[in-house]
């Protein structure tokens, strides 16, 4: 029994590793700042060495909204590209970029119907429960559907406290980093955005509520 015992504190310890919030954000920062120079190899829309449909989110292959999210070749950019199913860190997404891969791969209905099967090996670049994934510390990928289940669901929005994050179950998550008005109805969040990269991005309360989302808190969050 004892020894039972030890081994589930011991994979309840590996599945929720502590972090701090102020750490989670100097995470999410690297991602959002993140500096790099893109060429035209990286641009790549249609079919992958695997038969994967995939689509850079590039200034050309006017996939990013809004356009100014649009990465450019030939040009300096700030934030990790997106790629569906993607959880690289800014460093691998660096290291992929020098041998050539594509910059990231947009987000599509195709691709949340054929889920693990729609990921690009020929791309690099995080999505959004990646992300998050990253900035909560976790030793693996974890997707929007599956992070209610190392979470607690708090009771409203009103308690959202920096890297907590707002989730849809199957769709969205987004890293919460502080209000923007004392009334708590405005706050300013991070994102891997699905058509573009991860980016600061404000956002109202009430429409968050409105569309699905729900407030969660990781379980392994410190202050």
């Amino acid at each position: 029994m004892k020894s039972f015992v030890c081994l589930f504190l011991a994979l309840a310890s590996a599945a929720f590793a502590d972090i701090t919030r102020a750490d989670a954000l100097k995470i999410a920062e690297r991602f959002v700042n993140h500096r790099w120079t893109a060429e035209a190899r990286h641009v790549r829309h249609g079919k992958d060495g695997a038969g994967i449909e995939i689509h850079t989110p590039d200034h050309a292959g006017g996939h990013a909204n809004p356009e100014s999210d649009a990465w450019k070749p030939g040009a300096q950019n700030i934030g990790v590209a997106y790629k569906w199913g993607g959880w690289d860190t800014p460093a691998m997404f660096d290291a992929g970029l020098q041998k050539g891969r594509a910059a990231g791969d947009v987000y599509s209905a195709e691709k949340r119907r054929k889920g693990g099967a729609a990921v690009s090996g020929d791309c690099v670049g995080v999505d959004c429960s990646g992300f998050v994934s990253r900035c909560w510390g976790l030793k693996k990928r974890e997707s929007t559907s599956t992070l209610g289940s190392i979470s607690k669901r708090l009771a409203s929005p009103t308690e959202l406290k920096p890297a907590d994050v707002m989730n849809t179950a199957g769709g969205h998550v987004i890293l919460f980093v502080r209000w923007l008005d004392s009334a708590k109805k405005r706050a300013l969040f991070y994102e891997a955005a699905p058509f573009s990269k991860t980016r600061a991005v404000e956002h109202d309360i009430a429409d968050l509520t409105a569309s699905g989302y729900v407030p969660l808190r990781y379980r392994g969050i410190r202050e």
